[in-house]
């Protein structure tokens, strides 16, 4: 199968599984449905939300929408505890998988697919993935996958993970709440957010091109 064929084969599949969701509503729309649904299945609500952090991979869905779900039915300070706790099982799967892959074809998968990771990765090493997990234009599920690779240690690799991610995480469960409760909270958190991207993306771009050479994106 060629590389396009397999891009639309992944389409395919996500879109298709999305539809289904939608269809045997499975897939909460808005705030009001997504509280109703996890009232109505409150005694498997833990297990719903981490079984959804732990399926995201299988569908390439980042963990953002996640976060933002966490802050809505279990509020921002247990909704970021329990969002934590999703992303480290998530990206112990992402090591785990990562470590078993034989080192030719992460070599191929690196060269072929992300070269600028590649180089940045052996330049910065967890630096680099702490500063990828609050950058937007990065591919961050991709970035964890290359830096264990690299052969980053565990320990580090989950402590960088959880540092690095923390303010985001905090800011994201406080979204769900703000929905309904403080316009001008909402306004802050969206320009908190706003400005920790555009930092992280000036630094990305910088490193980039200082180490790379290859044209910005």
């Amino acid at each position: 199968m060629r590389k396009t064929e397999k891009k639309y084969a992944i389409i395919a599949i996500w879109l298709l599984s999305f539809f289904a969701l939608a269809y045997f509503d499975l897939l909460p729309t808005d705030i009001n449905t997504i509280k109703h649904f996890f009232s109505e299945n409150q005694k498997y609500a833990l297990v719903i939300f981490f079984g959804f952090w732990i399926i995201r991979l299988l569908f390439l869905i980042p963990g953002t929408p996640l976060m933002i779900l966490g802050g809505v039915y279990f509020g921002p300070i247990e909704g970021a505890m329990l969002s934590t706790i999703g992303l480290v099982m998530s990206a112990t799967l992402i090591y785990f998988f990562s470590s078993k892959v034989s080192e030719k074809k992460v070599k191929n998968f690196m060269d072929n697919r992300h070269k600028d990771l590649s180089i940045l990765i052996k330049t910065y090493n967890y630096k680099l993935l702490g500063l990828g997990m609050i950058c937007p234009i990065v591919p961050a599920d991709v970035l964890c996958f290359l830096s264990v690779a690299n052969g980053i240690k565990y320990s580090t690799y989950i402590l960088t993970i959880v540092i690095a991610n923390a303010p985001l995480r905090l800011l994201y469960s406080y979204i769900g709440v703000s929905f309904t409760k403080s316009t001008v909270g909402l306004i802050l958190t969206f320009v908190s957010i706003a400005m920790i991207f555009i930092v992280s993306i000036k630094m990305w771009n910088t490193l980039k091109k200082t180490n790379t050479g290859l044209p910005l994106k």
